[in-house]
């Protein structure tokens, strides 16, 4: 029997948010792809990518085969502190 394809929520239930190392906000104004979120235990079907936008808006989505976004938050400009590793899992792992 075939294994089965990993899922969005297979991927964001096996990160351990104190092994991400880097990627979440910096730079700020461009995508950045976290670092440490165990994208190998889906065999590199997903991956995190984040932005701090120009506007001061935080995003974060769930990329997934081909480039195709899967899932997406934000949060308002005003937000501060920024968003950390678990509130962004959180909201992710919300949507997916």
């Amino acid at each position: 029997m075939p294994k089965k394809a990993p899922s969005v929520k297979d991927y964001l239930d096996g990160i351990d948010v104190s092994k991400v190392t880097s990627g979440l906000w910096a730079p700020a104004k461009q995508w950045n792809r976290l670092h440490g979120d165990g994208k190998s235990t889906t065999g590199g079907s997903y991956h995190i990518e984040t932005i701090h936008g120009s506007d001061g808006v935080y995003k974060a989505k769930v990329v997934g085969p081909g480039g195709a976004t899967k899932v997406e938050v934000e949060w308002a400009a005003a937000t501060n502190p920024a968003p950390t590793v678990a509130t962004v899992i959180a909201a992710l792992k919300a949507k997916a």
